[in-house]
């Protein structure tokens, strides 16, 4: 009736949209823990994708890969340079591989003797893969300065550095190798952890080095 004002209903006699129960000793686990490297694995699988797409336009190609020991050494799924090498078609001709790790190197070793012969019923060409044992920012002057790389090579360059390994020198260089047909660079910047690597660095001329001066 008008004037007359409705009385609230008693929450506690109204019916819920969830039956609540007593709660729980310990919370359910709504998601499952990853238990693989999920930045690490998307990265590799982004790469690959990436060159089997740069073939197809190229119909050939040269790698070169800066880190390309596995990060994740017990999960070979996630190494850029294995999904790179396994990839189809098997069109990229040159492959030039940088490790620092002695470990990883043999590892990039092995990985090499296990590729399979070209299928030439494919049309796929005969494979050169050389592996760089050391520091890359100086090893790369050994593909750079002897023209391994011809101006009409279509190129990647991944640069999957932990933080701070690559040296700014070493960017300018690849960019600079070609006036024309540039090399195509992927670089992973880390700029989640950024902060907190450069405070654990403690180590000015690694960190200059790698930003390129002192700012």
């Amino acid at each position: 009736m008008a004037g007359k004002s409705k009385k609230k209903p008693d929450s506690a006699t109204q019916p819920k949209l969830f039956p609540l129960g007593a709660p729980s000793a310990a919370p359910q686990t709504l998601v499952r823990p990853a238990t693989r490297p999920v930045w690490t694995e998307n990265k590799a699988k982004l790469i690959e994708t990436y060159l089997r797409l740069f073939v197809m336009i190229t119909h050939h190609g040269v790698y070169i890969d800066g880190f390309a020991g596995p990060q994740q050494p017990d999960k070979p799924d996630t190494w850029a340079a294995r999904l790179v090498l396994s990839s189809k078609p098997r069109w990229l001709r040159k492959f030039f591989l940088f490790e620092l790790d002695e470990k990883k190197v043999e590892m990039l070793r092995a990985l090499r003797e296990s590729q399979p012969p070209p299928d030439k019923n494919k049309n796929e060409p005969k494979r050169v893969i050389e592996i760089f044992a050391g520091d890359m920012n100086e090893n790369i002057r050994q593909i750079l300065d002897t023209k391994k790389i011809s101006v009409n090579e279509a190129t990647f360059c991944l640069l999957d550095q932990r933080t701070n390994q690559c040296d700014w020198a070493t960017v300018q260089a690849l960019a600079k190798y070609k006036t024309d047909k540039k090399i195509e660079l992927f670089y992973f910047f880390a700029n989640k952890w950024l902060p907190r690597s450069l405070a654990a660095l403690k180590d000015r001329e690694r960190a200059r080095k790698w930003w390129g001066n002192d700012d």
